[in-house]
This record gives structure tokens, sequence and C-alpha cells, in this order.
């Protein structure tokens, strides 16, 4: 079987998980998956989601008959989801390089879907913002300042669940983190 880290960091599995993020309370059909991941066909998506179901990452949350045929609607695993750091660990330095470039790739393209938006809108007003920082620090304020920053990244996102209104668009926080340089 595949790990972990290949079975998540893969460019349309990726897409696939995006998209569940953003419908975490009622899922999706795959139908519905491919009006949101235009880019991806028909049968590659289906392959995909199989995956994905097989190694547990997604479950499917309900089924509903339409016509003959019972429509599944999927849901994001999300502690499946995570990498732990030892599924980290067994990726071999080649693979990491390969899996950072697809979360820059997909922040790439969100970025550019934003600003598409943006244009398509008339809007000027741009709110996106990133920003390279260094800091020194010793392990123990480094592994404070990483757990803090975890607590507060999920404290939204839980609130999102519980709190969001339909309306609101989807915010991403793009964090990435680079031990020693």
């Amino acid at each position: 079987m595949i790990n972990k880290a290949e079975i998540l960091m893969h460019p349309v599995r990726i897409k696939i998980t995006q998209a569940l993020m953003r419908n975490r309370e009622n899922g999706l059909t795959p139908l519905e998956m491919l009006k949101i991941i235009k880019d991806v066909p028909q049968a590659t998506l289906y392959r995909h989601i199989q995956v994905l179901l097989d190694s547990g990452v997604i479950r499917i949350v309900k089924e509903k008959k339409v016509r003959s045929v019972s429509e599944k609607y999927y849901v994001l695993n999300e502690e499946e989801a995570r990498l732990s750091g030892e599924e980290w660990k067994k990726s071999s330095n080649e693979k990491k390089v390969n899996y950072f470039s697809y979360y820059q790739l997909s922040l790439m393209t969100q970025y550019q879907n934003y600003l598409t938006k943006l244009e398509e809108r008339e809007c000027a007003e741009d709110g996106s913002t990133f920003s390279l920082l260094e800091l020194k620090l010793d392990d123990e304020s480094f592994l404070n300042f990483q757990n803090e920053l975890n607590d507060l990244m999920l404290k939204y996102y839980k609130a999102t669940n519980q709190s969001a209104k339909q309306d609101s668009p989807i915010r991403t926080i793009g964090v990435t983190i680079i031990p020693e340089s």
C-alpha cells in the first residue's frame, strides 16, 4: 500500500480534499466535485476518490437514491487527512521536495483564482498578504511558537464549522515553517 504522504500529496487528491474541506457539513457527490474541480476528467476523479476512500482519508456520510442510482456524499476524515511527524519522517528528501512543490502549486492556483475573481468583479481592493519572517529562537521557544500557531489556526478552523455564514468567503491561510535555514 502507498504511504499516507503519497496518498495526501497527490495534486488531484489535494484538490479533492480542499473541496471537501470547504463542504464539511453535508459533503459532496463526485458530480458536485467535478463542478468545483473543473480541470480533472471524471474517470480520474473517481479513481482518486476511491484511493482516498480505501485509505480512510474520506468516508461516505450519506447516500441518496436518485432515479435508479445511489448517489454517495463524501466527507473528509480530518484526523486521517493529517500526516503525523513519523509519517513525514519516513518520506525521502526528494519526495518531501515534491510534496512541498505540490503544496506551493496549490497555493499559487488558489491565488490566481482569487486574482481572477477580483478582476471579474472589477475590484481594486486586494486583501491578500504574504511575508517572510526569520526568527532567532531556541528549541523550546520554537516549539512553543509552533504549538501556539497551530492552536490559533485550529481555533478558527473549528469556529468556521460552527458559526460561518453561508455567504462568508473562504479564506486560505498557508503557513510554511522551515526549522533552520
